[in-house]
């Protein structure tokens, strides 16, 4: 691959990397915490495309760019511009969302928390509390403070056979490891969503009971819902 390509090539690849990050594609990627790493090491990969390009440009040799390109096959060079192809479409096309029914498991990752207590729940009769939350609070039994409790709880429907789950798709680092954390749903509340198509947004009011267990890796733990309310998908359909 010749210089100036390798440099072209350099630039383009900080210039996809910065959109997607203004764009908020990169949500589909990574998850939001690593926005500033995003925005970092594009400027980095611009930065040494362009001062490249402009070293070159100053020390650039007629005889010595003629020498090489009489030694490169002329079908070779076109091959290699091919490479610019998966940038533009990181640029322009947007991955479709994560299939929850694809994701391997049906468990979200356990976390240091487990090992010692949760802070208390935030003022209010329900509380709203994220759902991977409510996994590892379940996870460690009373000291995560939530059983008989009221809480509020969002995300989308998910069926199987006569069971309806709460569930949420949960990045750690990026979407090569998500995972999905879910809760079966009962109580009087149920039957809302079981009439809800799949994949539909929900905010849940409900109770834990207590002595349920929660490992990581099995166990659905369940949640009795007494209000099921449809709300519009979220921005970033991946976060708290």
């Amino acid at each position: 691959m010749r210089r100036g390509t390798e440099n072209v090539l350099l630039f383009l690849l900080g210039v996809s990397v910065l959109m997607i990050a203004i764009t908020g594609v990169y949500t589909r990627y990574v998850r939001p915490a690593l926005l500033p790493w995003l925005f970092a090491s594009a400027a980095v990969l611009i930065i040494l495309g362009v001062s490249a390009m402009i070293r070159d440009i100053r020390q650039f040799d007629p005889a010595a760019e003629s020498h090489q390109h009489q030694h490169q096959h002329q079908h070779g060079r076109g091959i290699t511009w091919l490479m610019v192809v998966p940038i533009v479409v990181l640029v322009f096309v947007a991955p479709p969302a994560l299939n929850p029914r694809a994701l391997s498991g049906s468990a979200a990752p356990l976390s240091d928390n487990t090992r010692k207590p949760f802070a208390a729940l935030p003022p209010g009769g329900a509380p709203a509390i994220p759902l991977p939350e409510v996994l590892m609070r379940i996870a460690v039994g009373p000291a995560g403070g939530i059983d008989g409790r009221l809480i509020t709880i969002t995300g989308f429907t998910m069926k199987e056979a006569d069971r309806v789950d709460l569930a949420k798709i949960v990045i750690v680092c990026c979407a090569a490891d998500a995972q999905l954390a879910r809760l079966h749903l009962s109580g009087s509340a149920v039957s809302v969503a079981a009439g809800l198509p799949d994949n539909t947004w929900v905010r849940v009011q409900g109770i834990v009971p207590a002595g349920q267990h929660y490992s990581g890796t099995s166990s659905i733990p369940t949640v009795e819902v007494s209000s099921v309310i449809p709300i519009p998908a979220p921005a970033n359909t991946y976060g708290s």
